[in-house]
């Protein structure tokens, strides 16, 4: 079967799959107001293990009508997440300082001083926190392939990265993110029929710039102040990259060229737990940024001792977790590893775990290969709670680091299921 009648096949599937099924039941909404400062909002999504909440606005006394309920109801105007405040943080640090310097000390002395202004601004101020692109009205019997095409991954317009559910008064009572629908696709591999075997190359990803997305990989040096690898995380659109060792990288650099190979992930989930008195850290080299985060040493600095190491740049932490070798094998939990409370209720469709995962399970590196099948690609986002799953060069050197010439993530695996070439 072609490419192409496989996926118009998976596409016809979801046409015929309710999104209701995939709607997390008995979920603990977690909403921000408007005049919340960023500082408490900071605290709150830390201490829900969250990486984002609805923003709304409360009606005051003078807006609820006595003849109608729901005026009195908290209205939604967008979302504010960890990645948007940390947008308007970088906006805040330019308009004070202009271009950020490069010298850790004088970074930290300047992040340190702009960090409690910042926190006591209003969300309301917070650029990107009125984003109305991820609103969704959704009713029970629109189908899981609508979704997608409306509301997930529109064409021409920014992906969604999580859905609100509204009832009938417009309170919100669910959402549903993107990687709730492949975990749902996961463990239900006949909705994709002969397209869950497929495997990376015939989708034909790697051949792309970047891998699925078709943009360039952007990635971070080791040696890159946190901060200033964030802005350019965020300067490419992109809420991860892999750090990558380049002998020829320094501070002060240009480098993000993805001329080294792989020794770890940073991503907006690393951030799940800053609060505005710890911007300073942002300061640090990535490789010691993100060893501090996970409670380890950053062994970058010494080749004699990364030489004896399990991993040739941090001091523990598994190196990489590999595709599983049968897609009903699941990979073991991360659940148990977490330094946070455990059964704390995810705020935004079970995001709250994944974001958990990401940053608390040590230095690792979800990878694939080319031959790697959709469904296993799904297996690593889904069992392992992660956004991003980079493609390892082909025919590369044995070893523990692998060489990244691409990424997989949940939006573009749903804008292949999405279907919108077999649509016209």
């Amino acid at each position: 079967m072609k490419l192409s009648e496989a996926v118009a096949t998976a596409a016809d599937a979801l046409s015929r799959q309710p999104l209701s099924t995939i709607i997390p039941q008995h979920q603990n909404i977690v909403c921000l107001e408007h005049n919340t400062t960023v500082g408490a909002a900071l605290q709150l999504l830390a201490k829900r293990h969250i990486l984002s909440a609805p923003l709304v606005i409360i009606p005051g006394l003078e807006d609820v009508s006595p003849d109608d309920e729901s005026s009195a109801l908290p209205q939604l105007i967008g979302w504010v997440t960890v990645e948007s405040i940390l947008r308007a943080f970088l906006a805040h640090m330019e308009d004070k300082h202009g271009k950020l310097p490069r010298n850790m000390l004088l970074l930290m002395t300047q992040l340190e001083k702009e960090g409690p202004p910042f926190a006591e601004k209003p969300l309301i101020t917070v650029s990107g926190s009125e984003d109305r692109g991820l609103l969704f009205q959704v009713h029970s019997d629109v189908s899981l392939l609508t979704a997608l095409r409306e509301s997930f991954v529109p064409v021409d317009k920014p992906a969604a990265h999580r859905l609100a559910v509204f009832d009938a008064s417009g309170s919100i009572t669910a959402v549903i993110s993107q990687l709730d629908v492949i975990r749902h696709l996961r463990e239900h591999p006949e909705l994709l029929g002969e397209l869950a075997n497929a495997t990376v190359e015939q989708l034909g990803w790697p051949q792309l710039p970047g891998g699925a997305s078709g943009r360039p990989l952007v990635t971070v040096e080791a040696s890159l102040p946190a901060i200033l690898a964030y802005e350019r995380m965020a300067r490419a659109g992109v809420s991860g990259a892999p750090v990558v060792a380049d002998s020829e990288a320094a501070v002060g650099s240009g480098g993000g060229n993805g001329s080294g190979n792989m020794i770890a992930n940073l991503s907006m989930s690393d951030l799940r737990n800053i609060q505005s008195q710890h911007l300073g850290i942002l300061a640090l080299p990535v490789g010691e940024f993100l060893a501090l985060l996970h409670s380890t040493s950053y062994l970058g600095y010494s080749q004699r001792t990364s030489a004896q190491a399990a991993h040739p740049f941090f001091a523990s932490g598994p190196p990489s977790v590999l595709p599983p070798p049968s897609p009903r094998q699941r990979l073991p939990s991360v659940s148990g590893l977490s330094p946070g409370r455990s059964g704390e209720p995810a705020g935004e469709g079970g995001e709250g775990g994944e974001a958990e995962a990401e940053a608390a399970i040590g230095i690792r590196m979800i990878t694939c290969t080319p031959d790697t099948t959709l469904l296993n690609v799904l297996a690593l986002l889904s069992d392992n709670k992660v956004h991003r799953v980079y493609v390892g060069a082909p025919n590369a050197a044995p070893g523990p680091l692998v060489k990244p010439v691409g990424v997989i993530t949940p939006t573009d695996i749903l804008r292949l299921l999405a279907a919108h070439e077999v649509a016209k």
